[in-house]
């Protein structure tokens, strides 16, 4: 029993627990298959009537009129067949089959109907009329346009004859003439003629009853005009529409006489055109000219002159006869010499062949804008000396630009960008003015602080300050990679990575290149020059670039070494191969390094000469006394070199200065108060720097004395034995400069 309870308790739970799920199973059931009233996606179908035309639009009563109606499905998915249907007035008059539609399509359907009616009637297009095709919206199927019938049963008053004398004299009889005709196709009723003149009603007739077709008879009016200028006549019946007609809007004729004491022709310059837009510099273009006779009577045959600028050019242009009103058009042609605005003027009946009645209007000027022949400036190529730079090597960058255009480029700036590894520089170097088809190459100057490809993006006019035919070729990038630097310092040749040494420079002998230490970031101009160096031949290094203040080095070597490249860098601070500023007020910090084998050295050269110029600008803002304008030498410290000035243009005053040698120099307004001079205790980075050229040059003193005896002497005694003496001699010649140039 006990067993038997348990049993049906637990039937009941079981049948307790199944029943929900069962009704969620059933509930879910439901709701899957109710598909409600939307179609889950499906395509849809929706036709329209998008216009409704007819053709002929204002047809006459009777006549067949083509109903068009353009229908289109803007459902998305494609219709089945089925009409379209027309009505008039409510009353369906045909319909026609609308074939299968996909999706966005529109069709013209087109429906010929033949009206028994006149007046307006009320067309109405409905597509799928029996509404067979299910659409989305169903309230927009049909369209409604008016059309409009004449009705061609009435009668049509019209002007039939209107004679009047066109040229009159002031006080002269003027005779007008008027006819009235029905040309409609019933009798018309009484009513009014009314002739106007200048606006004014001067007189009104009665018109009868006129069958189809019939004239009522001229009726006449006499009118005296007494002063000159145009004169407006109207006739107009039926003015106030008491008549129905066909027409309406036929009722009436107008026209305009002419009072003048004398009738004769009126020539004018109308227009005068380039015929193919703005001319050219150099180039022939036509110009269009239109001549209007504007008077009463015709002209004969005249000739026109044109005039460019004022100036009478030798050519003249035949005008033909005109008739009263009458224009023509003529040509001539031109080549523009410059670019700008030109005046043309043309002058018709220039020999007053013709008596017109107004001659003071035969002329006419216009301003005409002449194209310039343009420049366009294109960066050829951009070239790098070495091609494949090393790290911390000394790059040349040589840019050629060219003009491709027709016209002369005016001197503008190359603009240069250069990207790198961690780093970027940019600058700018002048270019100088270049003429059509020229070309001409710029050069500045990087060193490298990092491995790896740099971009060296230049852009020719970067102010924009030269007007071109294309403003968008004027950009040109090449890249190139930085590779580590191989160590050559003790190389065969005796070159050497150092760029000065203790008072010499950093240029290059047997036809190396000259190569700066100076961080590229303190350098703000920078040109190179390169000549052949040879013992006893006076050499001279021109810097025409004009990139820097210095124009130009000379000395004359005590040593041969052949084809040297020369190197100005002007600094934006101080050089850091000195450790002090120079003193005086500082105009330019400059480097001047001949060669990098000790060409620039004092022992390897006498008489040396910097040229140098200074602008007025700084001058004049820092009220300097020319006389003290002085070129400063580092050597273990500043020293004043004598210095005078050589000329002056418009810009700049030119000096030149004695020199030594060739290492680190200062351009300063020299000052009066304090002494420059040699400081025993400056040992800067110069020295360091420079001293393996100076080892160099010793060396190369004492094995010539030896090759000289014929027999190797102690080199290291000779060389102190030498510094002993020209060391004191030196120090008592830069004394004398420097006394010399206080007095």
């Amino acid at each position: 029993m006990k067993a038997h309870f348990y049993s049906s308790l637990i039937s009941i739970l079981l049948i307790i627990l199944t029943i929900p799920g069962m009704s969620s199973g059933i509930a879910s059931a439901a709701e899957d298959t109710d598909m409600g009233p939307e179609d889950n996606g499906n395509s849809t179908v929706d036709l329209v009537i998008e216009n409704l035309s007819f053709d002929p639009e204002n047809p006459e009563s009777g006549q067949t009129v083509e109903i068009i109606a353009s229908v289109k499905n803007q459902g998305t998915g494609t219709s089945n067949s089925t009409n379209l249907a027309y009505f008039s007035n409510g009353s369906r008059i045909g319909g026609i089959e609308v074939p299968e539609m996909e999706a966005g399509q529109s069709k013209q359907i087109s429906f010929p109907w033949k009206p028994e009616t006149e007046g307006a009637v009320r067309i109405t297009a409905k597509v799928d009329e029996e509404e067979s095709v299910p659409e989305t919206d169903e309230n927009n199927n049909e369209k409604m346009q008016f059309l409009i019938f004449k009705n061609t049963g009435l009668p049509d008053l019209i002007i039939d004859t209107f004679k009047y004398t066109e040229y009159l004299q002031p006080g002269e009889h003027e005779d007008i003439g008027i006819s009235v005709k029905n040309q409609g196709r019933s009798a018309s009723e009484e009513t009014k003629l009314k002739l106007y003149i200048d606006g004014d009603p001067v007189n009104e007739w009665d018109i009868s009853l006129l069958s189809p077709g019939e004239n009522s008879g001229s009726f006449s009016y006499t009118s005296i005009p007494m002063s000159e200028g145009p004169l407006e006549i109207k006739a107009v019946v039926d003015e106030g529409n008491l008549v129905n007609e066909s027409d309406e809007e036929n009722n009436q004729k107008a026209d305009t006489i002419t009072v003048a004491q004398e009738f004769l022709p009126d020539l004018i310059v109308d227009e005068i055109l380039p015929e193919q837009g703005d001319p050219q510099v150099g180039k022939t273009s036509n110009f269009i000219v239109k001549v209007k006779n504007q008077g009463t009577v015709p002209s004969s045959e005249v000739v026109a002159k044109y005039y460019v600028n004022d100036i009478a050019a030798n050519d003249s242009i035949s005008i033909p006869p005109l008739s009263q009103g009458a224009s023509t058009n003529v040509s001539f042609s031109l080549t523009p010499d410059k670019g700008g605005q030109m005046e043309v003027k043309v002058v018709v009946d220039s020999g007053e062949s013709v008596h017109e009645s107004n001659e003071t209007n035969n002329q006419l000027m216009k301003e005409i804008n002449v194209k310039a022949l343009l420049p366009d400036l294109k960066i050829e190529y951009i070239s790098l000396n070495p091609e494949s730079p090393k790290l911390g090597e000394n790059v040349t960058f040589t840019v050629t630009i060219k003009n491709d255009g027709p016209g002369d480029a005016s001197s503008n700036k190359l603009k240069y960008n250069i990207n790198g590894t961690n780093e970027t520089y940019s600058g700018e170097i002048p270019v100088s003015a270049l003429s059509a088809g020229n070309s001409t190459s710029g050069t500045f100057f990087w060193t490298p602080g990092n491995e790896g490809q740099i971009e060296i993006k230049t852009t020719a006019d970067a102010g924009s300050v030269v007007s071109e035919s294309d403003e968008t070729n004027n950009e040109l990038t090449k890249t190139a990679t930085v590779s580590k630097e191989t160590d050559s310092s003790s190389g065969g040749d005796g070159s050497s990575s150092s760029s000065s040494g203790s008072s010499g420079s950093s240029s290059g002998s047997a036809g190396s290149s000259s190569s700066s230490k100076e961080p590229s970031s303190n350098v703000e101009a920078k040109e190179i020059s390169t000549s052949n160096i040879a013992n006893g031949y006076h050499v001279k290094f021109d810097f025409v670039e004009n990139s820097t203040c210095i124009t130009y080095i000379e000395f004359d070597p005590k040593k041969t070494f052949k084809r040297t490249t020369t190197t100005v860098e002007v600094l934006k601070n101080k050089s850091i191969y000195v450790p002090e500023l120079s003193p005086g007020r500082i105009y330019k910090h400059v480097n001047i390094w001949v060669g990098d084998k000790g060409a620039g050295l004092p022992a390897s050269l006498e008489n040396g000469l910097v040229g140098f110029k200074v602008e007025k600008a700084w001058i004049k803002d820092n009220s300097i006394n020319q006389s003290l304008v002085t070129l400063q030498w580092y050597d273990k410290g500043w020293q004043s070199l004598y210095t005078e000035k050589v000329k002056e243009d418009k810009n700049y005053v030119y000096f030149k200065s004695k020199t030594p040698g060739f290492s680190c120099f200062a351009i300063t307004e020299y000052n009066v108060d304090e002494e420059n001079k040699l400081e025993a205790s400056g040992q800067g980075e110069v020295q360091e720097t420079l001293g393996n050229w100076e080892d160099e040059v010793k060396t190369s003193i004492l094995n010539e004395s030896a090759e000289r005896d014929g027999k190797n002497k102690n080199p290291m005694r000779k060389a102190k034995i030498l510094m002993a003496i020209s060391l004191p001699l030196f120090m008592i010649l830069v004394e004398y400069f420097v006394f010399k140039k206080k007095i």
